[in-house]
C-alpha cells in the first residue's frame, strides 16, 4: 500500500497498490487509514503510516480501518479497472499535485531511493536520523536535484548524484507528493 497526506492535512489516503497486495480488491484509491490495528493514525504523516505499517508487516494479521467515500467505486477486479479508478481519481487531479522543494544540508541525507515499474524514482526508506527527517516523506516523487530532471534516471543514478555532491553546502530536491507521476 503506498499513502500520501494532503497538503492540508487530515488521514493518510491510499494512492496506489502494488499488484501482490493482499489489500488489492479489499482497499480501494483514496481510502483514508484512520486506525492500523485500532491505533489511531489520524494525525500521523503518511510517512509515519508507512512504516507502522512495514513494522507490522511480520505479523500475521494487521487491522486497517479506513474511511470510505459513500460514491467510491468497487475495488477494482482486473488491471483494466484498476487503471480506470486511478484514471478517474480525485486524488491524481493536477489541481491536487503539487511539488516540495527541499533544500539539503551537507552530508548524508539518510534516504533510499528505489524505482518501481516505469515511474519515477521515488524515496521508499527513511533511515532513522535522517538530515531529512520530516521534509521528505516516503513515496515522494524525485523529480529534480539542484535543477537537474532526474525524472527518467535510474534511482542508482540518482544516489550517485546525491552523493558525488554530499560536501555542497546545500542540494535542492524538488519532489512530487502525494501523487503518481
Amino acid at each position: 500500500v503506498v499513502v500520501a497526506t494532503s497538503p492540508q492535512g487530515g488521514p493518510a489516503y491510499v494512492v496506489d497498490l502494488r499488484e501482490d497486495s493482499p489489500l488489492l480488491g479489499k482497499v480501494l484509491l483514496g481510502d483514508k487509514i484512520i486506525a492500523i490495528d485500532d491505533d489511531d493514525v489520524q494525525q500521523l504523516s503518511s510517512t509515519e503510516v508507512s512504516k507502522l505499517i512495514a513494522r507490522k508487516s511480520r505479523n500475521p494479521q494487521r487491522k486497517l480501518t479506513i474511511l470510505r467515500e459513500e460514491d467510491q467505486e468497487e475495488a477494482p477486479s482486473s488491471d483494466e479497472a484498476k487503471d480506470a479508478l486511478v484514471a478517474e481519481s480525485a486524488f491524481l487531479d493536477t489541481n491536487s499535485e503539487h511539488t516540495v522543494t527541499i533544500i539539503a544540508p551537507k552530508g548524508k541525507l539518510g534516504v533510499v531511493v528505489q524505482n518501481r515499474g516505469g515511474g519515477s524514482p521515488f524515496v521508499s526508506d527513511i533511515r532513522e536520523g535522517s538530515v531529512l527527517e520530516g521534509q521528505i516523506q516516503l513515496n515522494d516523487r524525485i523529480l529534480s536535484v539542484d535543477d537537474q530532471d532526474v525524472r527518467e534516471l535510474k534511482a542508482f543514478h540518482i544516489s550517485k548524484i546525491l552523493a558525488s555532491k554530499n560536501q555542497n553546502s546545500a542540494r535542492k530536491i524538488v519532489v512530487s507528493r502525494g501523487t503518481i507521476v
